[in-house]
């Protein structure tokens, strides 16, 4: 059982000016497509439009299940949003901060059916021995799983995460999505990850799609990070640049050798 993600012509005007433009691609059940791009591309407003809370100014998005019938998006989301403020002192364990992931509101018991999904939950990103500590005492790394676990308790199809790597060491980085990528494959998840790592992306990714504003590439990694292709979205000569085995893209033109977006270890 999986769920496809297809989008049409996808555009959005924010006060007459174009933030995405005509954008199509598909996610298929199991796949991994990571989004990158300069700040201020569209890529959390392509979430946006995906998660129902952004209407499209044309265009469609289509959530379609193994036979390619439509099915409602709140049945088969799952979000990890880019950031979150929790107080260090909440009185709230990981594990019942995850529990407000589950599909239902205002019960205040738990059913053995609630707690086997909390319980995938904790298994699919390693966090079993973090389940009875304080949500707000955990570490960058060990709160992000506990966030993807309140995504996954929901057991969503199509699992969306906005740079949910931006402030982990490069070690927790690593790990983060080695879990994404593994819980795609066991559970064939559809995933869309944005980051500002292509070189982790290039890792585990099937599919990337680049955006810039009011253009995109989509294809495998190494269609779309090429100089040909990425001097055509920037409009403007760039080169793709190998340093130190981390990608980076550098203007070739007016500003020549000035980084117009990097893409290689956090910063």
């Amino acid at each position: 059982m999986g769920c496809e993600l297809a989008a049409r012509e996808v555009s959005v005007h924010i006060n007459g000016k174009p933030i995405l433009d005509h954008i199509s691609f598909s996610v298929k059940p199991g796949q991994f497509m990571g989004i990158i791009g300069p700040n201020g591309a569209g890529k959390t407003t392509l979430f946006r439009v995906l998660l129902g809370m952004l209407d499209p100014t044309r265009g469609s998005v289509s959530f379609l299940n193994d036979d390619q019938q439509p099915v409602k998006r709140s049945s088969v989301i799952g979000y990890v949003p880019q950031s979150r403020q929790i107080d260090p002192e909440i009185p709230m364990t990981a594990e019942d901060f995850i529990s407000l992931g589950l599909p239902h509101r205002y019960r205040f018991w738990s059913t053995s059916k609630d707690r086997q999904a909390i319980s995938e939950a904790l298994r699919l990103t390693d966090s079993f021995r973090l389940a009875n500590q304080p949500v707000g005492k955990l570490s960058g790394g060990e709160r992000q799983r506990i966030y993807l676990a309140q995504a996954l308790v929901r057991q969503p199809q199509i699992l969306l995460l906005d740079e949910p790597t931006s402030n982990l060491d490069p070690g927790a980085q690593e790990q983060m999505a080695s879990v994404v990528d593994r819980i795609c494959r066991e559970r064939n998840v559809s995933v869309l990850f944005i980051s500002h790592d292509i070189n982790l992306i290039a890792k585990y990714a099937d599919r990337i799609l680049y955006l810039t504003r009011g253009h995109y590439a989509e294809g495998p990694v190494e269609e779309v990070m090429r100089t040909e292709v990425l001097s055509r979205l920037y409009g403007s000569p760039v080169e793709v640049m190998k340093v130190d085995s981390k990608l980076r893209v550098i203007s070739t033109g007016k500003n020549a050798a000035v980084p117009i977006c990097y893409h290689g270890e956090a910063q």
